[in-house]
């Protein structure tokens, strides 16, 4: 297999602005790494450093400035590496970054002392000037934020071919070559986040094969096993992670499952997984293959489920660039779909209104039903009383009745005793029977027959039968 290189990123810190009488340029200095183990259990020895310290000079420092959006404004900010896929004169992929070089490193890389909470500590640092002639307003960031204490981040990636793994940190070794420089932005200005010295998309580096590095390298390198590790010849890119990067703790779970010919990078990550290269140089069996990774993050700790690795690949598609008007019909047919799309989630959400309603009376309907199947019997127990009661009552007034027209035997009859239980009812059927008894009742009572007892009484006289005088006075008058 052809000899690549791995890449890091590497964090700097912009460490000193100094003013000049030259108004062309701005002189700093940068720190770019301290010999202690890196946040993703990386390690450059000072003796290595030193090595490598040569090839910073001449370097370009770069950064994508933005200005304000409004004159006078706290607005303007930095952008991040800018990094996009294109294509070369060849017509091959490469990384190319939408950035300018706003200066130049003017020193070799040498070993200095700086102050830290925890007292001097050794650092490889190296001189620069930034052009603020030429970049005035992205110099006058950088002035404001380094006068107010910001820290400011900056990133320097880093090309190497051979490490060693010591209790599971990467020491790097000789040879060691710096590559690129970028100031990122370093604050929150309007809608500009703060970068942190990190690829989110660290995917695009992977096509960005760097040829001329191979070049470099000795091709008499060759792999050695033995307590420390193995040095290798494949390229591979790294970077420097922050601590909140979730890639270190994926590569602290990956890593040490891999065969001692083969090494990966971690192309991009996402919430539930991630996607990582991983490839061998053992020549029984090399490859150099994508895979997908679930896994599950609980604070600081990561766990892969290694059972859920499949091979996968990425794919790009070339879309057709619409007219003006089809664009515009576009956006309007997109916001009928939005508009559309709120109704139906509203639609939706009083349809799921409903149904709760709908849930509560049928549940407030079974609770109501199982409380009158509760009350049923003492309700039945209630009309039972009161139908005895009302029998009794119609029993003892038609008790009476025929009695009184001495029709006891009458009365005990089975029609007479039917009749009086129809009575209670509160129907038509009640009305008739009702009837019934009242007209057996009339039909009982015997009415005696009346005879003559007229008196005729014959008078022999005539007399006084007719008044003598028949005047009003004496009718009337006492």
């Amino acid at each position: 297999m052809t000899k690549k290189q791995k890449k890091k990123l590497c964090q700097l810190q912009l460490n000193e602005i100094k003013t000049s009488d030259d108004p062309t340029k701005l002189s700093c200095s940068f720190v770019i790494f301290d010999f202690d183990v890196s946040h993703n259990n990386a390690v450059i020895s000072k003796d290595v450093a030193l090595e490598a310290a040569s090839t910073i000079i001449n370097k370009p420092i770069v950064a994508k400035y933005y200005e304000v959006d409004e004159l006078n404004t706290s607005t303007d900010a930095l952008g991040t590496h800018e990094a996009y896929l294109d294509t070369d004169k060849h017509g091959e992929l490469e990384v190319k970054r939408d950035t300018a070089p706003i200066g130049v490193f003017t020193s070799e890389g040498y070993i200095t002392e700086i102050e830290t909470p925890e007292g001097k500590k050794e650092v490889l640092a190296a001189d620069a000037i930034l052009w603020s002639s030429r970049f005035k307003d992205a110099c006058e960031l950088l002035l404001e934020w380094y006068g107010r204490g910001i820290n400011i981040n900056t990133s320097c990636e880093i090309l190497y071919s051979n490490y060693s793994m010591q209790d599971g940190i990467e020491h790097l070794q000789s040879p060691i070559y710096f590559e690129g420089h970028a100031i990122l932005n370093s604050e929150k200005r309007g809608e500009h986040d703060i970068v942190l010295p990190a690829y989110d998309s660290s995917k695009l580096l992977s096509f960005n094969e760097i040829q001329q590095f191979e070049r470099l390298v000795a091709q008499a390198a060759t792999r050695q096993n033995n307590e420390e590790g193995e040095k290798m010849n494949k390229f591979r890119k790294v970077f420097e992670l922050s601590h909140s990067d979730v890639r270190t703790l994926l590569y602290n779970q990956l890593d040490p499952t891999l065969d001692k010919e083969s090494a990966s990078y971690i192309a991009d990550v996402y919430d539930t997984y991630f996607i990582v290269n991983v490839y061998s140089w053992s020549d029984e069996n090399s490859y150099d293959k994508y895979f997908k990774f679930n896994y599950t993050r609980t604070g600081d700790t990561v766990s892969i489920d290694f059972d859920s690795k499949v091979e996968v690949f990425m794919t790009r598609n070339w879309e057709e660039v619409l007219p003006e008007p089809i664009q515009t019909q576009l956006n309007q047919k997109n916001e009928q779909i939005k508009d559309l799309t709120n109704q139906v989630n509203q639609i939706n959400k009083n349809k799921a209104d409903i149904e709760q309603q709908f849930n509560t009376a049928s549940e407030k309907l079974v609770q109501l039903n199982s409380e009158v199947e509760q009350l049923k019997p003492y309700k039945e127990k209630h009309e039972k009383t009161l139908l005895e009661q009302k029998l009794n009552e119609k029993n003892e007034f038609y008790k009476a009745k025929f009695e009184a027209l001495n029709a006891e035997e009458k009365f005990s009859t089975e029609e007479v005793q039917n009749l009086i239980h129809a009575s209670v009812k509160q129907d038509e059927e009640g009305e008739k029977a009702v009837l019934q008894l009242n007209t057996m009742l009339v039909d009982l009572v015997n009415v005696p027959t009346e005879t003559n007892t007229t008196i005729r009484e014959f008078s022999s006289k005539r007399e006084n039968l007719i008044p003598n005088d028949d005047s009003f006075e004496s009718r009337f008058s006492q």
